[in-house]
């Protein structure tokens, strides 16, 4: 019976609901209700809602990151404007940004030009960043920018806040592929200190400061790049960095600074630095690198004096030079005011004790090795011919050259020897000739001559001279002039003597080029 009238009561409401109007009103209890009124009947329905899910309340809200364009100046070097490229930099949701640049090739013909008009050199790319907000920069250079930029004769500079990068138009000739340079500064304290810890335990290093204090001055910076073996120029700035005020103490301080590399193959490098103005009232430090990796600037003890020692006992200086169109003529007879150059630059010493100074009549004042053939005048290596002249432009032969050679390292030469080639019996430098050719210093031809009145070439001078010098590396394999391929008989002795270089020390006694 009772659930009959339950069943009753039920289906009275839904006639209810169907037939008579109703009301929404606030329950007391704050609960919202559905009241349904009628005539006949009072029912009352509590409406529940589902609680509000509040497991992320404390969650911080997340901000999609933003991209926005900026157009920045292509200039000439020196602040002028003279063409534009557009920076995508986007704002992540930390409010760190990233750059990315591509420097098209419409842009770099539009350079091109204008650089032309002005008579500039170099295109420089400048990225602002004045609040310091930007943890990576990307910069695209197409083949096609590459290629305008190259043929247009124009050196390439990226100008950032933290660094500088410049390509020498020689460095971009031949380029076929697209590159990049990807630039991250180490903004965080705890990176910086781990550099500096790991620059300590460092063995090329500790071989320099040993026990003395090692200190990571400035930003260190991560290069990165597709870019292989093309020789390329870093400035990284000295920011907030303070430098004492004090003149001597202040060039001190400089002198003390050292560029530690981390290659990314595992090599650990050391490398001096030039100081350099990075912009008004900043200075930089340059240096050069042909691979890339973190470049941190390293204060370290003793290392002016560690560069001074290493300088003076490994170091040769060029004594010859090529020629502005690219040649070194090594087969063209080398000149008496060219050789009197070459025993100035090496600072040859002779046997004469009375060091006066002799002008020669065919020898002006403006004459470009005057100061030179004085020199040798006066040391007694090479003298004026019977007319009285020095005939600066005349080959020097290779009697001449054994003379100097025998004056120059003081031999002596039995006389009873000194025909020992068949056409040098009775020869004014005989005893020169014989000399130089015991002491190992020039040699005869294969049909045992030694053609005394033959010209000297500049090939044979730059071998011989080598040889008195006891220097020569066998890792010269570039070749720079492009009339002396590796194929050449003297090429690496034309290397040799033609550029200044830095070398190690081997067991054997060979010497090995320092990059």
């Amino acid at each position: 019976m009772r659930f009959l009238l339950m069943l009753l009561s039920a289906i009275l409401i839904l006639i209810i609901v169907r037939e008579y109007p109703f009301k929404t009103v606030s329950a007391e209890s704050g609960t919202p209700a559905l009241d349904i009124i009628s005539n006949e009947l009072d029912v009352q329905f509590n409406v529940v809602e589902p609680e509000p899910d509040n497991s992320h309340e404390n969650e911080p809200a997340t901000t999609p990151s933003t991209t926005e364009e900026i157009s920045v100046i292509v200039d000439n070097g020196d602040g002028s404007g003279i063409s534009s490229a557009t920076i995508q930099r986007t704002t992540n949701a930390d409010g760190t940004k990233n750059d990315k640049v591509t420097f098209k090739p419409e842009q770099a013909k539009e350079t091109v030009e204008k650089a032309k008009q002005s008579g500039q050199t170099t295109a420089r790319i400048v990225i602002p960043d004045k609040e310091d907000e930007v943890a990576r920069l990307d910069v695209t250079i197409p083949k096609e920018t590459v290629s305008a930029l190259a043929s247009g004769g124009l050196n390439l500079e990226i100008y950032t806040e933290n660094a500088k990068l410049v390509l020498s138009n020689d460095s971009l000739s031949d380029i076929t592929e697209d590159f990049y340079f990807r630039v991250i500064p180490i903004k965080s304290e705890t990176e910086r200190t781990e550099v500096e810890e790991r620059a300590r335990v460092e063995q090329v290093v500790h071989e320099v400061a040993g026990d003395n204090s090692v200190s990571v001055v400035a930003r260190p910076m991560t290069i990165e790049t597709n870019l292989s073996s093309r020789a390329v120029d870093i400035i990284l700035p000295l920011q907030n960095v303070t430098l004492p005020t004090d003149e001597q103490e202040r060039e001190a301080f400089l002198a003390d600074l050292v560029i530690f590399i981390e290659h990314s193959d595992g090599d650990r490098q050391l490398v001096k630095p030039e100081v350099v103005v990075y912009k008004d009232g900043l200075l930089g430090l340059k240096f050069g690198v042909n691979k890339f990796s973190t470049f941190t600037i390293l204060n370290m003890e003793g290392w002016k004096e560690y560069l001074l020692a290493q300088e003076a006992k490994h170091k040769h200086d060029a004594y010859m030079q090529g020629y502005p169109d690219g040649t070194f003529k090594p087969d063209r007879g080398i000149s008496r005011a060219e050789m009197a150059m070459i025993l100035s630059r090496i600072e040859a010493g002779g046997i004469r004790e009375d060091s006066r100074e002799r002008m020669f009549p065919d020898v002006a004042a403006s004459h470009w090795a005057q100061s030179a053939v004085q020199y040798v005048n006066a040391e007694g290596l090479m003298s004026g011919l019977p007319d009285g002249n020095f005939h600066p432009e005349q080959s020097v032969t290779r009697a001449e050259m054994a003379a100097i050679a025998s004056r120059w390292l003081k031999l002596e030469s039995d006389a009873a020897v000194s025909s020992a080639f068949k056409d040098t019996a009775g020869h004014w430098a005989g005893k020169d000739i014989a000399a130089v050719q015991q002491a190992g210093v020039m040699e005869g031809y294969p049909d045992g001559s030694f053609q005394p009145e033959k010209a000297l070439s500049r090939a044979e001078a730059a071998s011989m001279i080598n040889n008195i010098l006891k220097r020569g590396s066998q890792d010269w394999t570039n070749p720079t002039w492009s009339d002396v391929p590796t194929t050449y008989w003297a090429f690496k002795a034309i290397e040799e003597a033609s550029h200044d270089h830095s070398f190690t020390d081997n067991a054997d006694g060979s010497e090995s080029i320092v990059e």
